[in-house]
């Protein structure tokens, strides 16, 4: 056998999972199609950044990069919610749940560039790049993973962290659901004339949200924006000169932190939900984007994805001890029972707060308003909502 997990897709999810396990001695080999972790060293700010949650941060602590990653992540401690449409405004502080922080702002390509020293570093990983999975066989023992270059690769396991067009998923015959929010996503790098107060901002539009994360990592920078745009709308945002989008920005924003500079590109992209009908089949398991994707309004697809890696790497390696095997079925499915229902609700929160701000139902805007005003005022409830956010159970 070649090694007990051959892991597909060598992202921030899949590279976490493979260093998790190798942390305890599981032999792993991790393959990719691209080379996403052959990162210029220019790069290393650049590109999306991603909202951390503490949950997160305790897994990035446990592999033992967290305290070179938040040398150049900024935290934020508060998060402040308003409707343009004039609902109560909700505010979420960290004091609340008796924390620091809620979490923290970093660079994706700086979360990879860590991971590949780990991966470099440790004798239990074979990193494979530029290696694309083309046939999987299974029996009671072992899976066996035909690659495009020829190689065949035996393994008690096979695991897909290969993004939302999962091949793996695909050649399992996973079933998924899945649909188009008619909508793109605008990502950029800002410098506003007021400072963000460690606060990560967002107003929902009738066209959509946008968040205004605080990052003061890149050069002459301070924020990054997520504009979430409805798909007329966004033609139009695409059709715009750079000073045409930053004043739409400012007027969306209500120039809640001021006159905005561009500082980056814009790149944009489909937003699309996803989600898997199973999470396994017969040694195979599928953890991130494979299994689901969401709408980055709440900022937590990532975040979710390495719950996945959290919990899936607790399950094998508790197996392993008890002399159980790793590709069996029980494991596979006490994995599957633990992460769909959380990730089921929040696709369930997503599509409800999607369609909650974008209706012109009456009925359904003073329902929504009272939510808020609800959520706002009960602390109860809004301390749950806190512990949510900051990916605390």
């Amino acid at each position: 056998m070649d090694a007990e997990v051959t892991l597909v897709g060598a992202g921030t999810v899949g590279s976490s999972l493979a260093c998790s396990l190798a942390k305890q001695g599981i032999k792993v080999i991790l393959l990719d199609r691209d080379s996403p972790l052959d990162l210029a060293k220019t790069s290393r700010l650049e590109g999306r950044t991603v909202a951390l949650n503490l949950s997160s941060i305790d897994l990035f602590d446990e592999l033992g990069i967290w305290s070179e990653l938040k040398k150049t992540g900024t935290p934020f401690n508060r998060m402040f919610v308003w409707d343009s449409k004039g609902s109560s405004p909700l505010e979420f502080l960290a004091q609340e749940i008796e924390r620091e922080e809620l979490g923290y702002v970093v660079s994706n390509n700086l979360i990879l560039e860590y991971l590949k020293k780990i991966i470099e570093d440790s004798n239990n990983i074979s990193l494979k790049q530029e290696t694309e999975l083309s046939e999987v066989k299974v029996n009671d023992k072992e899976v066996v993973i035909s690659c495009s270059n020829g190689d065949k690769i035996t393994s008690k396991l096979l695991i897909g962290a290969d993004g939302l067009n999962s091949t793996l998923r695909k050649i399992a015959r996973i079933k998924t659901r899945t649909w188009s929010y008619n909508q793109k996503g605008f990502v950029a790098v800002l410098k506003t004339e007021k400072p963000h107060d460690h606060t990560a901002w967002q107003v929902f539009t009738p066209t959509g949200p946008i968040a205004l994360l605080p990052f003061d990592s890149f050069e002459g920078a301070n924020i990054s924006l997520v504009w979430s745009a409805e798909l007329n709308y966004s033609d139009k945002l695409s059709n715009l000169s750079k000073k045409g989008f930053i004043k739409e920005l400012e007027e969306k924003t209500e120039l809640i932190l001021g006159k905005i500079e561009l500082k980056t590109d814009i790149s944009s992209f489909p937003l699309n939900q996803l989600h898997s009908k199973n999470y396994v089949s017969e040694r195979v398991a599928l953890v991130g984007d494979a299994a689901h994707s969401f709408h980055p309004l709440a900022g937590q697809g990532l975040n979710l994805g390495l719950s996945d890696v959290t919990s899936l790497a607790s399950k094998l390696i508790k197996a392993r001890r008890s002399g159980v095997d790793i590709g069996s079925d029980k494991v596979l499915k006490d994995y599957e029972r633990s992460r769909k229902i959380p990730n089921l609700t929040m696709a369930t929160m997503m599509e409800l707060f999607k369609q909650g701000f974008e209706t012109s139902d009456p009925w359904i805007k003073l329902a929504r308003n009272l939510a808020f005003k609800t959520a706002s005022e009960s602390q109860i409830l809004k301390k749950k909502l806190i512990k949510e956010a900051a990916g605390i159970t």
